[in-house]
């Protein structure tokens, strides 16, 4: 009989870790209190100096769970070195802190207040443990960013040449351009041969290819940043961790601003929906007919695109969790 994972309201330690660029700062908690505090750097050093501090408080992994925010992949170098260890990790969606910040009452906002909470949420709410990516995904990953990162520039590119009047200017963002193109080719080729080669990843991007309005380089976009679907509870926590819930603005009676995409998330996966989107809204029947009720409540265009992406990345997400192909008559028109 396999066992089960070790629950973290087992363990005898709870080590809350606010990260960031260049620092860690670290609460270790033990029943209803916190013990210890530290601050280390965010490198190697800094990481093996973490490591003997937990030793010397007792907090070996056998009895230890570690939980961090995603903090733009700045926890990623600790928490494979902690998982390395055999310690019990977990990587929250910032959301799920702040929200849980909120219902704790706690207004004190420093590095060392954040590690706390962070310990006492590890604690308390058992969050999932975390796993890294296999080699394949991590390179799927790296590819796709850098696919991202050149459309950026071709984007950039074309605004220079849009706005130059020298024709010697002119053509060297022309030849700037090509290039770009020709990179953009090679980099496209490469996700699709190495998606293929894995089968993993070639069952989910055809899970994703299935859907109107998402193509394969999307779909390589989806695997490699939203990660397991089993990592969120809802279509709703997988949009979020996208930046693509509303953000509503309200103060009593008096202030009342428009609903708005709260752009707190993961931006490459929320900037990958954008086109799709777009796409969607004109060949996805279910897609197509949200739009429409919401230009028919006199929604603004791009109100529509945000709740349109959104709602294509629910449509990702169940896919995935369900391991079975888009099937339109789950999303009803009407």
């Amino acid at each position: 009989m396999e066992e089960a994972p070790t629950s973290s309201s087992n363990l005898a330690f709870s080590i809350g870790i606010d990260v960031g660029k260049t620092a860690l700062e670290l609460a270790l908690r033990s029943g209803e209190e916190t013990v210890a505090k530290t601050t280390v750097a965010n490198d190697s050093d800094g990481h093996e100096q973490l490591l003997c501090w937990l030793q010397e408080q007792g907090a070996g992994p056998e009895k230890t769970g570690v939980c961090m925010e995603a903090s733009g992949d700045f926890e990623k170098a600790i928490a494979q070195r902690l998982y390395e260890e055999d310690y019990r990790v977990s990587v929250v969606n910032p959301r799920r802190i702040k929200g849980y910040a909120s219902s704790q009452l706690q207004r004190t906002k420093t590095d060392a207040a954040d590690a706390a909470l962070i310990a006492r949420f590890g604690q308390r709410e058992d969050p999932r443990p975390w796993e890294p990516a296999s080699a394949a995904k991590s390179r799927l990953k790296e590819l796709t960013r850098a696919r991202q990162a050149l459309q950026k520039e071709k984007t950039r590119t074309q605004n220079r040449l849009d706005e130059a009047e020298d024709e010697a200017v002119r053509r060297a963002h022309r030849g700037l351009l090509d290039e770009i193109e020709r990179q953009l080719e090679d980099l496209e080729e490469e996700i699709e041969e190495h998606v293929e080669e894995d089968p993993k990843l070639k069952d989910r991007c055809s899970l994703l290819d299935t859907i109107p309005g998402i193509g394969l380089q999307t779909a390589a976009i989806v695997v490699s940043e939203l990660g397991s679907p089993e990592q969120f509870e809802s279509a709703r926590q997988a949009a979020a961790y996208a930046g693509l819930v509303p953000s509503h603005h309200q103060s009593g009676t008096s202030v009342r601003g428009n609903p708005r995409m709260s752009k707190v998330g993961n931006g490459r996966l929320r900037r990958a929906m954008y086109f799709p989107a777009m796409s969607a809204l004109q060949c996805n029947a279910a897609v197509k007919a949200f739009g429409e009720r919401l230009k028919e409540r006199g929604k603004e265009n791009m109100v529509v695109i945000g709740a349109a992406m959104r709602k294509l990345l629910h449509i990702c997400y169940g896919v995935l969790k369900s391991g079975r192909a888009f099937d339109a008559s789950l999303h009803p028109t009407t």
